[in-house]
């Protein structure tokens, strides 16, 4: 499908607009950049009984300091589990959904850890945005994930995500940075760590298709990711674009 133009016309905050009173990925911090008319990403990952969290870690020892699987949590520990030493919880994607609203575009980074044949993240994605009326897309690691999204959520455009994938192993890792996995799944833009760029596999791929760079966090790095991307994702700090208004 042809990409919205809201992907190349405001740069994306990364997991919100957060500080130390908005941890990232959390409401408030979802709420000031709706209120700033910034654009959002999100993580999203499955925990127990259905449950789909928009947080990035697979675990949640940085965030909450508690040594427990993203994937183990359910309603109760959801509902005791506090972010540092806020009184923020982590969110569900219904409930950002419900916040943002359609203020501002939401792009959502939906997130495998480990190999899984289920596709109960897929469908579960896809069933929450059925009715959700505002500009959004998604994207993934994964291209299985992407291959999914492709045939399960045709209203909205679908991004592989890459880059130096230095964690992972050395065969996984050229594979992940080749995109080859593009071939069989078409996925409509390209999401690619600005690190890694300029990539030969980003020019081969990229033909036709919206790039955007991850993750920019200063005015020097805004400038090379504007010179080899369409549009960017940041953190830490304010692009030109959101300083001028």
């Amino acid at each position: 499908m042809d990409n919205p133009d809201w992907l190349t016309e405001r740069p994306i905050a990364h997991r919100g607009l957060f500080d130390d009173e908005r941890p990232e990925n959390t409401l408030p911090a979802f709420r000031h950049a709706a209120a700033s008319g910034i654009p959002i990403e999100c993580d999203i990952q499955l925990g127990q009984d259905g449950l789909l969290l928009v947080v990035h870690d697979r675990n949640l020892r940085r965030l909450a300091g508690s040594d427990v699987s993203v994937s183990e949590v359910g309603p109760r520990q959801l509902a005791e589990l506090r972010i540092g030493r806020t009184a923020e919880r982590i969110p569900t994607l219904a409930e950002v959904l419900a916040e943002v609203n359609g203020a501002v575009p939401v792009l959502l980074d939906v997130r495998h850890y480990g190999l899984t044949l289920s596709s109960d993240l897929e469908r579960l994605v896809a069933r929450a945005i059925s009715g959700y009326h505002g500009p959004l897309a998604l994207q993934s690691f994964d291209p299985v994930s992407v291959t999914r999204f492709r045939r399960l959520a045709r209203d909205h455009p679908v991004g592989q995500v890459s880059g130096s994938l230095s964690s992972a192993g050395r065969v996984a890792s050229l594979l992940g940075r080749s995109m080859a996995a593009n071939l069989l799944s078409r996925p409509d833009f390209i999401s690619y760590e600005l690190t890694a760029l300029p990539s030969p596999y980003v020019s081969f791929w990229r033909k036709g298709r919206t790039l955007l760079a991850w993750t920019v966090h200063s005015r020097q790095e805004e400038a090379r990711a504007t010179g080899l991307a369409d549009n960017f994702i940041f953190d830490g700090y304010l692009p030109d674009a959101y300083r001028q208004r």
